[in-house]
């Protein structure tokens, strides 16, 4: 299929002039600077809110909790802690800026090109302005290789749409704060992230709700959610757990209404293995419990086993 945003036609041949292949390339971009100016980034990346949770999430080359694992239909290969513990922070086309190190600390400031909802009512109109986000972090040496890491990042962008013609617009925001350890052979780190309007699992995945009958349209819901981890080393082999829930709140008492089950809660627990045979090969099996409850009190659970491996290049 042609790739956007030059998509061409959906019937046979799928090549046409014009268009481009569907190569699913999430990182594309360049950097530039110094020890004395900073550094840019520009081109397509991985979002600073959430970034550090999901590269550190130890399931992130295995599978955590597979793609609708709490239902009755489970699908895809691998979700990690997506929705489970943090919102997915995409891979988004942005220009940043990065300050120089100071005793320490750097702060990041950026924009981005704005993502439409998955969710909201209506089509999507243009975007006025790009999204904005930023990240400050600090880095504290303790002794030989051990360290605290901290981490606060932000995000915040309007959504322009049309319903039954009637245009509304909300701002999407939110922020996370991050903290890892490493001392010795172990790595402990905790996350939490607090959104108002960017829903869960995805950005802007759920996040608001409109009443046509009233002709109110994007009344936001907060969510917020954490996910702890800790991991062992013992020279190639690595033995980790983690626990990670996401929460979803009502907009209103009209939402609350019209959708008496809405998500409550998502969470999920995992205990893994990760042995890397070569520095490129790593072997590994988990074991996972996933539950998502439902504001009425419906909740749907799965148990999940996964033994693969994960080859880097």
């Amino acid at each position: 299929d042609s790739g956007s945003p030059n998509v061409g036609p959906l019937a046979n041949p799928r090549n046409s002039a014009l268009s481009s292949t569907g190569l699913d390339i999430r990182q594309v971009y360049l950097t530039f600077g110094n020890k004395e100016t900073g550094t840019f980034t520009l081109g397509r990346n991985i979002g600073l809110f959430g970034a550090d949770v999901i590269l550190n999430d130890m399931t992130l080359p295995g599978v955590g909790g597979p793609g609708n694992a709490a239902t009755p239909f489970p699908a895809n290969t691998t979700l990690g802690g997506i929705g489970l513990g943090y919102i997915y922070t995409d891979w988004l086309a942005q220009i940043d800026y990065t300050t120089v190190d100071v005793s320490g600390f750097n702060a990041t400031v950026g924009i981005f090109d704005p993502i439409n909802s998955l969710t909201d009512a209506g089509a999507p109109e243009p975007k006025k302005s790009p999204g904005v986000h930023a990240k400050v972090t600090y880095t504290m040496p303790l002794s030989g290789s051990e360290k605290l890491y901290l981490s606060v990042a932000f995000l915040t962008q309007q959504q322009r749409n049309v319903a039954g013609g009637t245009p509304y617009s909300y701002t999407g925001s939110g922020v996370d704060l991050f903290a890892r350890l490493d001392i010795q052979d172990w790595q402990l780190f905790g996350y939490y992230y607090h959104a108002d309007g960017l829903g869960t699992t995805a950005l802007f995945f759920g996040g608001t709700f409109s009443d046509p009958a009233t002709a109110s349209f994007g009344q936001t819901r907060t969510s917020d959610g954490f996910l702890v981890q800790a991991t062992y080393k013992m020279g190639a082999l690595k033995l980790g757990a983690n626990y990670g829930e996401s929460k979803l709140d009502f907009a209103n008492a009209a939402d609350q209404l019209a959708n008496p089950t809405l998500l409550s809660k998502n969470k999920k627990g995992t205990v893994g293995v990760y042995y890397s045979l070569t520095k490129n090969l790593t072997l590994l099996g988990e074991l996972s419990r996933t539950t998502s409850d439902s504001h009425g009190g419906g909740s749907n659970d799965a148990t999940t086993v996964n033994v693969g491996a994960f080859v880097a290049f």
